[in-house]
Parts: C-alpha cells; sequence; structure tokens
C-alpha cells in the first residue's frame, strides 16, 4: 500500500461507502431486480428461497429463513427458541440494544455480564457467575466481526443445558476453527442492513439454524401464525424478507468473501502501522474476523478523533454507552453494579475506515494521520 500512497486523495475519507459496490455491480443488482418485477411475485417467491438455500450452503447450516430485518431475527430467534416470560438470558453488556430489546420484547429478563478486553467478547468466568436457577440462555454478539470465541461458552451451554443464540449481525463470513458463525448455537441471528458486510438496499435480515422445528417456528411466527390460508394456529408478526431484497443479496453474497478478503488486507495495514500506538484487534489463527468495523482501543479516544476530523478523516464509536447505562435500561430496570471492563471498553473504542472500497492512498492516509497524532 505504501506504493500506492502517491494517488491523488479524496478531501474526505468517509468510514462507509454505499456508491462504490453499487456502481461496479449496478447491471447484476438492476437485472436481479428486473426478473422479480417480471414475474411480480413480490412475498415468498423464488428468489427469497433461493437466497434461504444458498445463505445456508455458505453457513453450513441446514436452515435458514430470511425476516425483514436484524431486530426481527434475534426476537423470532428468541421466541422459536421457546424462551419466554420468567427466564433469564445472559449478555454481554457492550452490545448493540436490540439485543435487550428482542429479549424484553419476548418477556424474557436479559441480564448483562462482562467482557474480555482483548477481544470485547464476553467473560466466559462472568457467565458461569451469572447463573441462576431461572438462567436458561446466553445471547453472544460477535461484535465488530471478530468471532467469540466459543469453546468455553458451549462447554458451559451443553453442561447446564442452555440455550444459545448467536447475533451474527456484524460478522457475514467470520469463522472459528473453520467453520461459519451463526452455525454453532441453537439459533443465529443475522441483520443485513444497508451498513452490514452482506447487506441489503433496505432493512433484511434472516435466522440460521440446524433444526427444523425451530425453523418451522420462525417461519410461522413471521406470517402471522398462518399455517394454512385463514388458519392462524398462533400469534405472530408480520416478518417476511421481500422478493426484491433477496434477489440483490443473491448477488451480493457472491461478492462477499472477495469483499471481506480486502477489509482484512486494510486491517493488515493498519495492524502493522499502527499496533505500537492503540490497542489494535486481536489476531488468532483459529479466528476468521471480516471486520466489520476496525475498531482500536485508546484511553485518547476523543482527542484521537477530534485529531481525524481535523484531517477530514471520519471515525465512529460503537457503542459508546453499554446496555446497562442506556436510558431504556435504567427506566426498566433500574441501577445495576459496574462492569468495569466494558464500560472502560465504551471508553476507549474507536472505529477507523475499513469499507472495502477505499483506496490504498486513503487506508495509507489513515495510518499516517494516527500515527502523526502520537508523534506530536
Amino acid at each position: 500500500m505504501e506504493a500506492m500512497a502517491r494517488q491523488a486523495v479524496p478531501t474526505r475519507v468517509a468510514l462507509l461507502d454505499l456508491t462504490h459496490e453499487y456502481r461496479a455491480h449496478r447491471h447484476e443488482l438492476l437485472a436481479a431486480c428486473e426478473r422479480v418485477f417480471r414475474r411480480m411475485h413480490l412475498l415468498g417467491g423464488d428468489e427469497a428461497r433461493a437466497f434461504e438455500a444458498e445463505m445456508a450452503a455458505y453457513l453450513g447450516v441446514r436452515h435458514v429463513r430470511g425476516v425483514a430485518s436484524g431486530t426481527d431475527a434475534l426476537l423470532l430467534a428468541v421466541l422459536a427458541a421457546g424462551l419466554g416470560p420468567g427466564d433469564e438470558v445472559l449478555l454481554q453488556a457492550n452490545s448493540f440494544v436490540a439485543a435487550v430489546e428482542a429479549l424484553q420484547h419476548a418477556g424474557v429478563s436479559p441480564i448483562p455480564v462482562d467482557i474480555r478486553l482483548d477481544d470485547l467478547g464476553p467473560d466466559p468466568a462472568a457467565l458461569e457467575a451469572s447463573l441462576t436457577e431461572r438462567t436458561r440462555g446466553i445471547l453472544v454478539v460477535h461484535l465488530y466481526g471478530l468471532p467469540v470465541d466459543l469453546r468455553p461458552i458451549l462447554a458451559l451451554a451443553r453442561a447446564r443445558d442452555l440455550i444459545l443464540i448467536e447475533d451474527c449481525s456484524h460478522a457475514h463470513g467470520a469463522a472459528l476453527d473453520g467453520r461459519r458463525v451463526g452455525s454453532f448455537g441453537t439459533v443465529g441471528a443475522f441483520s443485513l442492513g444497508v451498513v452490514k458486510n452482506l447487506a441489503a438496499y433496505g432493512d433484511a435480515g434472516l435466522v440460521s439454524t440446524n433444526d427444523a422445528a425451530l425453523a418451522g417456528r420462525v417461519r410461522l411466527l413471521g406470517t402471522h401464525g398462518q399455517a394454512a390460508k385463514n388458519e392462524h394456529v398462533c400469534y405472530g408478526t408480520n416478518s417476511r424478507l421481500d422478493e426484491l431484497q433477496a434477489a440483490m443479496l443473491r448477488v451480493k453474497l457472491r461478492l462477499l468473501d472477495a469483499r471481506n478478503r480486502r477489509r482484512a488486507a486494510i486491517a493488515q495495514h493498519y495492524d502493522e502501522r499502527l499496533g505500537a500506538r492503540v490497542t489494535v484487534p486481536p489476531r488468532d489463527p483459529t479466528r476468521t474476523h471480516v471486520y466489520h468495523q476496525y475498531v482500536v482501543r485508546t484511553p485518547r479516544r476523543d482527542a484521537l478523533r477530534r485529531h481525524l476530523a481535523a484531517h477530514e478523516i471520519e471515525t465512529g464509536v460503537h457503542y459508546p454507552v453499554p446496555v446497562h447505562r442506556q436510558p431504556a435500561w435504567l427506566r426498566a430496570f433500574g441501577e445495576m453494579p459496574p462492569l468495569p471492563r466494558a464500560e472502560q471498553a465504551a471508553r476507549e473504542i474507536l472505529s477507523l475506515p475499513v469499507h472495502p472500497d477505499l483506496t490504498d492512498a486513503e487506508v495509507v492516509r489513515v495510518g499516517d494521520a494516527v500515527v502523526a497524532f502520537f508523534g506530536r
């Protein structure tokens, strides 16, 4: 990338750019839409069924069910797994609010636990210490594209007969021991929203599982509990992946691995350039990180962010407030004891641009700007 640094550099380096992929694959994407419009079977047709089958093969699971959003994927996964009022589910405190929403809407009590600072996943010791007689599940978020080390968590789940839900919304294509996330737990939930590595042009999501009965319940719950025309065997909701999104996702699924490799190449450059100055994401040969975000940590986060903004480099903070410190949590559940590692991470994390359409010159520019800040 150093050799490319002399390329002309745009004024601003964006954290995300949705235009390049569309321009590069416009004809394929529009042809997919035209295919749907010719049929005018806009819901529950060939495209959705084909995407589900292709995604199941990609993930290495028996069943995938398309739904309307990642939040719906979490909620329907929780409900289809049989979790409900009176149950407790453990989750890491630095997850996105949708995880708590899904549990609360199902009547489940969310129990946040502290994290490990090395990979920001849930601390297995904290999970075990939080178990009660009411604990029925663990919800793990593969945050930023790095698979959580599920090995000790799977052992705990098996020993205590717990349901394991994987939130894979940041981790399309990520793998642990060569096996893709979304295939380890009882059920996996994916957002396919517009900013994700595999992104629809609007809201979309999917549920993955090896359990045929659970997959059937997801389908049923997402279609108003309708088992046959005008025969509603339970109360559900309206949550379907529409044909237009499915058709375009089929195009983008074929591009996913190559675009993830580009993210990884950018991350490698940052690792080598920045590792002596900030805490960079961990590297583990047993885990394939897909870098939905490239997240560094530094106690000087806010000053670094201001410096990069002054140099026209956009950054993000995903997420600045742990779930147990959100106003909605405090209103619903009240104060709880500190979770110091999750709270420390929230103060220190900073997302640098890593989207696959960055030029080499832009990547070098980001690295140079970070180095310059610490060299002052």
